[in-house]
């Protein structure tokens, strides 16, 4: 079997899940690495991959324009042929049309269910997946074609100089260790008591910390509300930032404190330690790959109770995060910023 000259991946979205594949295009690099490695990716992704080194070409996918429908779809294969081989970790309509268009060489797809575990899912009622780690399920779809080893198989994300002078511009030269506070989640579920939020900024600010409120344009809101109702101002309050310019943001921080999200996965992908808080997914299957990361939640029977934190609380009491009190977490964010500052300070 010839080795292939033009390898497309294809994993469209989210930000969380585009972090966790990045292993993947590790592995195909080191396996083949004179092949040119293109990675597809809806439109506002771009900065998680254009500092990968191990990608050749990011192209975004425009859904709403170019790439709008079957003649979109026609375009954007003319322009990617030929390809040799394809992985496919999306496998949803949209990339399975365009792998019939390519007609690869060789294709290799995540598929996630099949048979009646697709008619469940369908039907809202589809089985919790805890373990493997989605890293795993992604390095599962390449097979022998993964050529990475331990080290390369945890995400990856670089910052852009250009992102890095913002961020730099924006914090400035904190006097204190700086803790990023990571409020929301593409799923209400997911997120913590705003309450609890607020207590947890001002512990950190008694300690001496300073603190990063930080969060999507989504979520300005939000950030305005909870910055409104803390003792101390924070240095930093900013849900304005490109994904780009937040991953910056973290870079800077010593610890981030995040619920499930997309901005998790980025801190611990550039080595941020980084406190995620579990309630209705899996940590088995979603936590942070970092060296540095952990994960705290309640032991409650309930939980996991979803795949993606869609939907609401079956018990109508949200109990997994409710009862997450402001003070264990504080315990646990001292405990993994203290061991950080260790490790600086012995590697100086």
């Amino acid at each position: 079997m010839s080795s292939p000259r033009h390898i497309l991946l294809i994993r469209l979205s989210s930000v969380g899940d585009v972090i966790l594949a990045t292993p993947v295009v590790a592995g195909l690099r080191h396996r083949y690495p004179q092949a040119k490695i293109t990675w597809l990716v809806d439109t506002g992704y771009l900065d998680l991959l254009r500092e990968n080194p191990h990608i050749d070409r990011v192209l975004e996918f425009d859904r709403t324009g170019r790439h709008r429908g079957l003649s979109g779809i026609r375009r954007l294969a003319q322009d990617l042929s030929p390809v040799d081989l394809l992985i496919d970790l999306q496998h949803k309509a949209r990339s399975v049309l365009l792998a019939t268009f390519l007609r690869p060489t060789r294709k290799k797809s995540m598929v996630k269910r099949q048979g009646l575990g697709l008619l469940r899912a369908m039907w809202g009622s589809d089985e919790i997946l805890r373990a493997p780690h989605q890293v795993e399920r992604y390095l599962a779809v390449l097979g022998s074609e993964n050529g990475a080893g331990q080290e390369q198989q945890r995400p990856l994300l670089r910052v852009a100089e250009a992102d890095r002078r913002y961020a730099q511009d924006l914090v400035g030269k904190p006097t204190a260790p700086l803790v990023g506070i990571l409020p929301g989640a593409g799923q209400p579920l997911k997120r913590w008591p705003g309450k609890q939020v607020v207590s947890l900024i001002d512990s950190c600010q008694q300690h001496g910390w300073q603190v990063a409120l930080l969060g999507g344009a989504q979520e300005k809101s939000l950030l305005s509300e909870l910055a409104s109702q803390v003792a101390v101002e924070p240095l930093l309050v900013n849900s304005q930032a490109r994904l780009g310019q937040l991953a910056a943001i973290l870079a800077c921080c010593q610890a981030v404190v995040s619920p499930d999200s997309g901005p998790a996965h980025m801190a611990a992908a550039m080595g941020v330690p980084v406190l995620t808080l579990f309630g209705p997914t899996s940590p088995d299957r979603w936590s942070p790959r970092g060296l540095t990361s952990r994960v705290i939640r309640q032991e409650l029977a309930c939980s996991p109770c979803s795949n993606h934190g869609r939907g609401s609380c079956r018990l109508g009491s949200h109990e997994c995060l409710q009862s997450l009190g402001a003070a264990q977490v504080f315990q646990a964010l001292t405990e993994l910023l203290d061991g950080a500052l260790r490790i600086q300070a012995g590697a100086r």
